[in-house]
Order: C-alpha cells, then sequence, then structure tokens
C-alpha cells in the first residue's frame, strides 16, 4: 500500500487551498494536506510531525513565502518546498529559488503541480540515498581501520618465491578459500591478471626502501567473482638483514567501492533528470501554450479583418492585442529554446549553437562572432549538450556581468581533442573563489560549467583580468573517454 503524502500547505484563501488539492487528487496523488495561515501555526507543524513537502502561497496578511522557506531552511532543510502563487514575476520566482526553493507554479496552471511534488519528493530520496552512502563510506572507514589495527582480518606470510606461508581463516570468509587449500600457493594466482603487475611493483618498492606499501587490487573468490581489497605489505629480515618473508595485512574495500561509484553517479542521475525535465517543459511550451497563443492571434485577426475601417478605437486596441501577444509568443519561445533547443536535438550542436547566438546578439545588441569551422560534424549526444550548456552559461554572465561590447566563440580541434575558446572584452573579475571581489562573489556558474567539462573527461580554464575581459577555454575529448571524471 502506498504512504500517504502529508502535504502542508501556507495559504489564506481556502478556495486556493482546495483547488490545489482538487488538483493532486486528480493526478492520483495519495495524500492529506494541512492548511495553515501564520508563522506561529507553520512552527508548530514543524515542530509536530513534520510534513513530507510545503506549499506556501507567497504573500498571505500576516507571513510571506520568504520567511516560510527561511524558517523551513532552519529547521528542517531536507523538506522540499514549492511556491504555489498567483503572481506573474519573475523577480519573485528567481528570489525564492534563490533562497532554496524546489519549484515556482502558477495558480492559474496548477497542471503541472503533481509532477513538481513527485520530482521533489525524487530529489530529495536522491539526496537521503547520497547521505546514507557517505555516512555508510564513513562507519565502513572506520570499521576497516579498528579491524585493522585490532583484529587483521585477512593476515599472510608469504615467502621471498612469492608463496603463502601462513593464511589466516579471514581469507575463507572474505574469498571461501580454507587457509589449508592455499598454503604453498602463489600469492598472486589469487590477484586479478590487470593487477598483478602494480602488486609486484608494491613488493619490490617495499623490499627496496625497507618500508610498508599499500595497494589496491582485485582478488578471486571461489565463486568466481572479483572483489576489491586493499592491503598493506611490509618484508620481515633474518639476522643477516636478509629478507625472509613478507607481511600482508589485507581488508575488503568492495563495499567501499561500490559506495564510492554510487556517491559518484548522483550528480549525473540528478543532470539526466534535469535535461528530461528540461526537454519536457520545453516542449509543453512550445506544442501547447505556443498553439494557443496562436490560435488567440488567428482570432485577433479575424476580428480585425471583420471590423475593417468601421471603429477605428477598437481597431486599434486589436491591434495593440496582437503585438502584445506577438511579444508573448516570443518570449516563450525563448524560453523554450533556452530550457532545451529543439535544433540541439533535431539538427545537431552547430545550428543550436547559431540558433543561441544569434538570438542573444538580437536580445542583448552585443556584437556576437560565432566561428565553427573547426566545429567536427558530429560529436557524441552527451559531449553536444555539456558543450551547448557552458556556452550558454558563459554567454549568460557576459550578459549579467561583464558589460561587453564584443563575445566571440571559437573552435579549434586536434586529432583527439575539441578547443572551445570564449572571449569577451568587458571589465572582467577575478576568477578565484577565495579572492573574489565582494560586490561580485564567484557564483555556480564556473563551477557548474567545470563540472560539466570534466563529467566527459575534458577541462574548463578560466582567464580573466579586470578591465581586460575573460577567456574560458573548455578542452573536451571528441569521444568520452574511460577515464572521464564523475563528479
Amino acid at each position: 500500500m502506498k504512504r500517504e503524502l502529508d502535504i502542508l500547505i501556507i495559504e489564506d484563501v481556502a478556495l486556493d487551498a482546495e483547488a490545489i488539492e482538487r488538483e493532486l487528487r486528480a493526478a492520483d496523488l495519495c495524500f492529506h494536506a494541512r492548511r495553515i495561515e501564520t508563522s506561529a501555526a507553520f512552527l508548530e507543524a514543524l515542530r509536530g510531525e513534520p510534513p513530507d513537502i510545503v506549499l506556501s502561497d507567497f504573500t498571505l496578511p500576516q507571513f510571506n513565502a520568504l520567511a516560510a522557506l527561511h524558517l523551513l531552511k532552519a529547521q528542517r532543510p531536507d523538506i522540499p518546498f514549492i511556491l504555489v502563487t498567483g503572481t506573474r514575476s519573475e523577480e519573485v520566482a528567481v528570489e525564492c529559488i534563490r533562497e532554496g526553493a524546489d519549484d515556482y507554479i502558477l495558480k492559474a496552471s496548477l497542471k503541472r503541480l503533481p509532477i513538481s511534488i513527485n520530482i521533489a519528493l525524487h530529489k530529495k530520496a536522491i539526496e537521503q540515498a547520497r547521505r546514507q552512502a557517505e555516512q555508510a563510506l564513513r562507519r565502513s572507514e572506520e570499521q576497516y581501520r579498528l579491524i585493522t589495527e585490532h583484529t587483521r582480518d585477512l593476515i599472510s606470510l608469504v615467502g621471498v618465491d612469492g608463496r603463502f606461508l601462513y593464511v589466516s581463516r579471514g581469507y575463507e570468509t572474505a574469498l571461501g578459500f580454507a587457509p589449508e587449500a592455499l598454503l604453498a600457493t602463489q600469492a598472486l594466482a589469487l590477484v586479478h591478471p590487470e593487477d598483478r603487475g602494480q602488486v609486484r611493483r608494491a613488493w619490490k618498492q617495499s623490499l627496496l626502501h625497507r618500508e610498508s606499501r599499500t595497494v589496491e587490487f582485485r582478488l578471486s573468490h571461489r565463486s568466481g567473482e572479483w572483489r576489491c581489497f586493499e592491503a598493506t605489505g611490509n618484508w620481515v629480515f633474518d639476522e643477516q638483514q636478509r629478507p625472509s618473508r613478507s607481511v600482508i595485512v589485507t581488508r575488503d574495500i568492495t563495499r567501499r567501492k561500490l559506495a564510492e561509484a554510487a556517491t559518484r553517479e548522483l550528480p549525473q542521475l540528478i543532470r539526466a533528470a534535469q535535461e528530461a525535465e528540461r526537454r519536457r517543459v520545453a516542449r509543453d511550451l512550445h506544442d501547447s501554450v505556443n498553439q494557443i497563443l496562436a490560435a488567440v492571434k488567428f482570432r485577433l485577426q479575424s476580428v480585425e479583418e471583420k471590423l475593417g475601417g468601421r471603429d477605428e478605437a477598437i481597431l486599434r486596441e486589436v491591434l495593440k492585442a496582437e503585438t502584445h501577444l506577438e511579444k508573448a509568443m516570443q518570449e516563450v519561445r525563448r524560453i523554450s529554446r533556452n530550457l532545451r533547443p529543439s535544433e540541439l536535438d533535431d539538427l545537431g550542436l552547430g545550428p543550436a549553437l547559431r540558433a543561441l547566438c544569434g538570438e542573444f546578439g538580437e536580445r542583448t545588441g552585443l556584437e556576437v562572432e560565432l566561428s565553427i569551422h573547426h566545429l567536427p560534424a558530429s560529436l557524441p549526444d552527451e559531449i553536444e549538450l555539456h558543450l551547448y550548456r557552458i556556452i550558454q552559461e558563459a554567454l549568460g554572465n557576459v550578459e549579467k556581468h561583464a558589460r561587453a561590447a564584443h563575445v566571440s566563440v571559437k573552435f579549434a580541434r586536434t586529432a583527439t581533442m575539441l578547443r572551445t575558446l570564449i572571449r569577451d572584452d568587458g571589465r572582467g573579475f577575478n576568477p578565484a573563489p577565495e579572492r573574489a571581489d565582494k560586490d561580485r562573489p564567484a557564483g555556480m556558474g564556473l563551477a557548474d560549467m567545470r563540472e560539466r567539462s570534466g563529467i566527459v573527461g575534458g577541462n574548463c580554464t578560466v582567464r580573466s583580468l579586470a578591465g581586460v575581459g575573460t577567456e574560458i577555454i573548455i578542452e573536451m575529448p571528441l569521444r568520452i573517454t574511460d577515464n572521464a571524471a564523475t563528479l
């Protein structure tokens, strides 16, 4: 049986709260809701049985969404918060999202609210899983440290010829081999063939420098599967200072490796979910909202034709309405393109960048120079997406901060690498976070660009000087490499 969601609604208009509940029930969401209106009631609700999610109007008689959001982040930062309001101010949405809200929904279009709630709860579950994985990793490392110091799970003595002289019972527990069966066998026979070289090198270095060496490798389980281990070895010398045997203490790090891999994958899963949602919203804007606006425009044109010249005052109002409607359609297309450009999916990176730079130049009045002569005809989808998002972020930073007159985007390539140079002639800044200007603190944009580059095995370099301008250099492989960083 599905657990009912506990939804807390901060709303002073009962009819609006009922409309929200009707929309959620229509989407087959299993829930029960509580409505409050004051900060005192909100704090009492948080101290009691905390809700799964908070939906809040922006302005109440003695309370507002920002105050509620601040209280929530101080008391229970893990609870998702969605603004549901009648205002259409983008400043309201931006401020609430900046302060930590998960989404922004207009009361006039509640259809997206159930999806928004599911996404917020999914993000919360992912974040909880990440924290649990990190906690499990820390606990695991502490347990293995205590084991190494006190019990030494897998302890063995290996002779100078590489054969086991002694094997502890831990080998049977960890690998399924009885100690007696391993005696006098080659220790390296258990090691994965690809890892034997590094194990030999660590063994020889430990002998040469007469100090311990630690190495990670895979050992074969009796069942045939490979498990990850970390071993620390040191040599024992006889009275003539000749090596007699090596003491090796080994511990199983399979869980730690799995936890690390799960933690590394989370950002990519989150990004994939974000891109999927952007694609869906962009498609809805283009296929639904814009179609409705187009239908309204056609009706206005029909009214214009029927009026002819009989009523000039009404005709002028109709023409004004058509002008505003055209602006609205252009804005919807711009928002849709920023969310997920159809050119990127349908035509590829080159046409998508032309559209991006063209729209940017037209909107901002800046001179934009785009040179794509060295851009490959095709790149892996993931590289195209990350490169497009980086350039989009860079152009956004130019618009918001640079005060530039000219910006250029150029490409160069080698046999294996694509190099992108984004340069503006603006006022520049100090890209080092610890020395950033107080009036222009380093934001998430640069970190996001570096992270996106690293995901596909590339890198991002920022060069900027006050009064000179900024250069952003992105280097990405022409194909995704095996050692791409999963940040």
